[in-house]
């Protein structure tokens, strides 16, 4: 393969040249970037490509084991990388840990909980997932299409903490009960754009199971969209970058990390145009406030007043995991049925 390039199966808008141009002109490497959305399909696109077809990958923590499992990514040095800049919370990640050994570095990391219309709900309606059941919105919930973060949020919804995706049978009855209970509530089961689009026309009131980092983008184009941590709490999304097994490219992966993770990397990752994203580092954060206190805002992430790190802290943004009581199938049923409804 070209010596000149890196190839980095990742999610969409990443590879543009607003996040890795500087990286690409400082090195004489091109980034390339293969494109993907939710974990299945990342799963999929590793075990379908021939070895030595990506350096770098980035993915969610709930698929840092599968990778691992997969024997895809090799495990990191931490002294190779700026860990000792990221706020404690993020230094020793759960899920970025295997048996004590670093095998992902994470380069950003945001909420899904609830978006809402604030022109039409207040902050005190959005404060709870209950919401969602309100008569005065039937038909107007919108789904992400993904079991993932939605199924999680109604787990806390439930009050299953702190790990929303560790349930019993009992517990995994009681979810898809009250998952089914709000198909009168559902107007459809959407993608990212198609989320976005009903809530620039008006047709969505509330999606659970997003975010800032899509709000922040309808804020810049006008529209008074806001998100929330609800009073259950909210799930975590984080994403990462691993160095692939057998790439032949191993130094320069290294650098392309330690770029992600750099201030200039960072700002760069937070403010792109396919979605917006907090981050780990502190130095970082300074970097946004200072430089674009506007979108600091917009991103919940505005040092000089209540922000995401405080509400992390405060224990009310729990992991996102894969299920361990049941399959990953299960769940993936459940929602199924859930659409057929």
């Amino acid at each position: 393969s070209d010596p000149n390039t890196l190839t980095w199966l990742t999610y969409p808008g990443h590879g543009a040249p607003e996040v890795v141009a500087p990286f690409e002109e400082a090195h004489g490497v091109r980034i390339v970037s293969r494109e993907y959305s939710g974990g299945e399909r990342l799963l999929a696109l590793i075990h379908g490509s021939p070895a030595g077809t990506f350096d770098v990958v980035l993915s969610d923590e709930a698929y840092v084991n599968e990778l691992k499992q997969a024997d895809f990514i090799e495990p990191m040095d931490p002294a190779d990388y700026p860990i000792s800049d990221f706020w404690p919370e993020f230094q020793k990640f759960p899920l970025h840990w295997i048996d004590d050994e670093l095998y992902t570095v994470m380069t950003s990391w945001g909420i899904n909980g609830l978006a809402y219309n604030a022109d039409q709900l207040t902050a005190d309606d959005a404060s709870s997932y209950a919401i969602m059941w309100d008569e005065a919105i039937r038909g107007r919930v919108g789904m992400r299409d993904w079991y993932l973060p939605c199924m999680g949020c109604i787990s806390a919804y439930l009050g299953n903490h702190p790990r929303p995706y560790d349930l019993n049978d009992e517990q995994f009855a009681e979810l898809r009960e009250t998952i089914f209970s709000l198909k009168p509530q559902v107007a459809g089961f959407w993608d990212f754009a198609a989320v976005f689009d009903s809530f620039a026309n008006g047709g969505a009131m509330v999606v659970p199971g997003t975010g800032e980092w899509m709000v922040g983008l309808l804020q810049r184009d006008g529209h008074n969209i806001r998100a929330s941590v609800p009073a259950e709490g909210a799930i975590i999304w984080t994403e990462s970058a691993s160095i692939v097994k057998g790439t032949q490219k191993q130094e320069m992966a290294k650098e392309f990390i330690r770029y992600l993770v750099s201030p200039e990397g960072q700002r760069r990752l937070m403010l792109k145009s396919s979605y917006m994203a907090s981050g780990p580092s502190k130095p970082a954060w300074e970097l946004l406030n200072e430089k674009h206190p506007e979108e600091a805002k917009m991103i919940n992430m505005d040092l000089s007043e209540h922000n995401l790190l405080d509400d992390y802290r405060a224990g009310r943004i729990l992991l996102r995991e894969l299920p361990t009581g049941q399959s990953s199938e299960e769940w993936q049923d459940v929602w199924t049925e859930f659409q057929s409804l």
